[in-house]
């Protein structure tokens, strides 16, 4: 019974070491801010997607024109990028 207790005790020190660890070596709020902006971009995103889908069936033609400009908006900041 001694070997088990002090095979505990051992396992629920490295347990002790390995948070502290991890604490130390996390971000801490910054993760958490960090998440919640991912979501709100997310929902962001999904309500663009939404609209534009909404739009293509409205009015095609305008979307079309809108997709065109953006393409060609990456584009130009493509090449800035691979000038730099």
């Amino acid at each position: 019974m001694n070997f088990n207790l002090e095979t505990g005790m051992a396992a629920n020190q490295q347990i002790d070491r390995l948070n502290r660890q991890l604490r130390s070596q996390s971000l801490g709020p910054v993760a958490t801010i960090s998440d919640q902006a991912l979501a709100s971009l997310g929902s962001g995103l999904q309500s663009l997607v939404t609209w534009l889908r909404q739009t293509a069936r409205d009015r095609p033609l305008l979307t079309l024109l809108l997709s065109l400009e953006a393409g060609f908006a990456v584009a130009r900041m493509g090449r800035r990028r691979a000038r730099g």
